[in-house]
C-alpha cells in the first residue's frame, strides 16, 4: 500500500484567469492497495463519503487504468483524509483527478512520465491551472493547446503568507463561469495582458509591492464578485489592513489576501470584522507547496 498527498491550490491569481495557479499547504491523502484478483474497492475513512459516479479520484483513476488497457487490476481505493473544502475555489477537483492518475499510475508500477500524467489530468479537467501545480508545487504558468501543456514554474517565497478566507457557502465553478460575457472590449484584454505580465514578474522577482496593481482583474472578478456575498466589504477590509493584495480563489467563493510574516495584527483585525458579516467564514493561513503531489511509503 501506498499514500497520495496532493495539495490544494489556488488559481487566476487575479488576472491569469485559467492560465496560472499556486499549490498551497493543504492536502488530501489517498491510499491505494494492489491486489491480486481482479477486485476493485473503494473505502471511506472519515465522515466523508461520495457515490461513485461522483467520485473523481476513482473516475480518474479507471480512465487511467482504460487508457493503458489495464482497467482489469485490482485495487483497494481508501479516501483517507479529505481537507481540501469542495467547491470553495481551492482546487478540489484538481485535487481529486491527481490522486486518481497517482493511484492509477502505482498499480501501472509508475510507467506514466511526469507529462504524461500533467496533460492527463488537463484533459479530465479542461485546464491546467489547478492541476498543473497539485502536480508540480510552487506557481505554475500553464498552456493547453494540442492536447499538449507547456508550462513555467516560479518558486514562491516560504514567507509569503496566504491569508485565506473560506466561506460556509458553496459556489459551482460552472455558475461562476456563466456568469462572465462571452465577449471583452479591447482595453480590457489589454488591461489584464499587461497586469498578469506584472503579476508573473513580481512573483519571480519576488517585487510584491507591484502586487497591489498586478492582481488586479477585469475578466473574470467583477462579474464573481455579486455571486460572493459580503465580498466587496472583505476586500475592502483586506485593503485597509494593508496587505500586497488579495484575489478571488479559483472561481471563488474562497477570498484570499497575500501579506508576509511581519504583519501580525492581520488575524485579529480581520476576524472581528468577519464575525459581523452574514455568513460565518473561516481564516486559514497557508504557505505555498513547493512538492506538489507526492507518494508516501507506507
Amino acid at each position: 500500500m501506498i499514500r497520495v498527498k496532493v495539495p490544494a491550490t489556488t488559481a487566476n491569481i487575479g488576472p491569469g484567469f485559467d492560465a496560472i495557479g499556486i499549490a498551497l499547504n493543504l492536502y488530501n491523502y489517498v491510499d491505494i492497495e494492489k491486489r491480486s484478483d481482479h477486485q476493485q474497492n473503494i473505502q471511506f475513512t472519515s465522515d466523508f463519503t461520495i457515490e461513485d459516479s461522483q467520485n473523481l479520484t476513482l473516475t480518474a483513476l479507471i480512465y487511467t487504468l482504460e487508457r493503458y488497457s489495464a482497467v482489469t487490476r485490482g485495487f483497494d481505493l481508501i479516501i483517507h483524509e479529505n481537507n481540501i473544502p469542495l467547491s470553495r475555489g481551492l482546487g478540489s477537483s484538481a485535487a481529486a483527478i491527481v490522486a486518481g492518475i497517482y493511484c492509477a499510475n502505482y498499480l501501472l508500477d509508475n510507467r506514466l512520465s511526469q507529462q504524461e500524467i500533467i496533460n492527463m489530468a488537463t484533459e479530465l479537467e479542461g485546464h491546467p491551472d489547478n492541476v498543473v501545480p497539485a502536480i508540480l508545487g510552487n506557481m505554475v504558468i500553464s498552456v493547453f493547446q494540442n492536447k499538449q501543456v507547456t508550462y513555467s514554474v516560479v518558486e514562491i517565497d516560504a514567507d509569503l503568507i496566504f491569508k485565506v478566507l473560506i466561506p460556509s457557502f458553496e459556489l459551482s465553478t460552472s455558475k461562476a463561469r456563466a456568469a462572465m460575457p462571452k465577449e471583452y472590449p479591447l482595453c480590457d484584454c489589454v488591461n489584464n495582458i499587461s497586469k498578469v505580465s506584472l503579476l508573473v514578474s513580481a512573483f519571480y522577482s519576488k517585487n510584491y509591492a507591484l502586487l497591489e496593481v498586478a492582481l488586479q482583474d477585469h475578466i473574470h472578478e467583477p462579474y464573481r464578485l455579486p455571486l460572493i456575498p459580503d465580498s466587496n466589504k472583505i476586500l475592502d477590509q483586506l485593503k485597509a489592513i494593508g496587505l500586497y493584495g488579495s484575489f478571488i480563489s479559483g472561481a471563488g467563493p474562497t477570498l484570499i489576501g497575500l501579506t508576509d510574516n511581519a504583519n501580525d495584527s492581520f488575524d485579529t483585525q480581520i476576524e472581528a470584522h468577519l464575525n459581523s458579516l452574514s455568513h460565518k467564514w473561516t481564516l486559514r493561513s497557508l504557505t505555498a507547496d513547493t512538492q506538489g503531489a507526492q507518494y508516501i511509503p507506507l
